[in-house]
């Protein structure tokens, strides 16, 4: 289950801030989401729930069983649950002013009230459900790292999910969030500085300091990209990764994104052939 320091750390986020938490199962879910916000509802903040994997009955229902009055807070106001459909996709779309426009009028509503703020959490699993990912990170990127509004939001994301995006669309939701959040792991990232730690890292332990030194100054005096820049863009990183290495640059992406997995305490995916991608550079 969820440590008692991840707990703390959720109950003190910053107000206005953007984090995202990886969970592995359901339980994992329900407490750190709903410690969130109980501990709002404490500090006379109002709520909003998404839901995208459970039904908002289901929620509902599980939120009873926490400890939280879902059915009272509602009839107050104090709490909304919420089915995707009513704000990230609608009509198969998904509309990031849409989606925004729908949030400012939430917190109108809560401000009008008298609540102090908003904590918010939304499941990210509608957009993997309907082909949206794209689409997702599109959005979380447009969201920023603060909100403008005294709004906290915690988005939730199955790992199951989120190994099966692309390198750089999970590279990017990263990017996209000031806090990640997991069941072991729990920090402020800023991911300029973070994520060119990694690549050095997993460039060194899959093909060496020399040839990861050598991939780098490449890099730098070919595709300017230096490489405590390369936070800034992990695009443009991949773009050179695979002009230099073809398809072989899918292991190394893969090799990265184990690294920030490993980082955060989440559980690491296995490739086999890395041993026999290594062995085919350095021969």
């Amino acid at each position: 289950m969820v440590s008692d320091e991840i707990l703390d750390f959720v109950r003190a986020l910053e107000p206005a801030s953007h984090s995202i938490f990886f969970y592995e199962c359901p339980e994992e879910k329900h407490e750190t989401l709903f410690t969130f916000l109980q501990d709002g509802f404490e500090k006379g903040r109002g709520a909003i729930y998404i839901t995208g994997q459970e039904t908002p009955a289901q929620i509902r229902e599980s939120m009873e069983k926490f400890g939280i009055c879902a059915k009272t807070l509602e009839k107050e106001g104090t709490l909304k649950i919420i089915n995707y459909d009513q704000c990230y996709i609608i009509d198969g779309k998904v509309d990031p002013p849409k989606i925004f426009a729908f949030g400012r009028k939430l917190f109108t509503e809560a401000m009008e009230k008298g609540l102090k703020g908003l904590n918010g959490c939304g499941e990210a699993a509608c957009f993997f459900q309907h082909g949206k990912e794209r689409d997702l990170v599109q959005y979380e990127l447009e969201c920023g790292r603060k909100f403008r509004l005294d709004v906290t939001a915690l988005c939730a994301y199955d790992v199951n999910h989120v190994k099966s995006l692309k390198v750089n669309y999970f590279l990017n939701l990263i990017k996209a969030h000031g806090f990640t959040i997991a069941p072991s792991f729990a920090s402020e990232i800023t991911f300029e500085t973070f994520y060119p730690i990694i690549v050095q890292e997993k460039l060194e332990a899959t093909l060496g300091t020399s040839a990861a030194q050598a991939i780098l100054w490449h890099l730098e005096k070919q595709h300017s990209i230096k490489r405590e820049k390369i936070g800034e863009n992990p695009e443009a990183l991949t773009e050179s990764l695979e002009s230099l290495f073809g398809i072989g640059a899918e292991l190394l992406e893969e090799a990265i994104r184990e690294g920030i997995f490993s980082r955060i305490g989440l559980q690491k995916t296995s490739h086999p052939q890395t041993d026999w991608f290594t062995h085919k550079l350095t021969s």
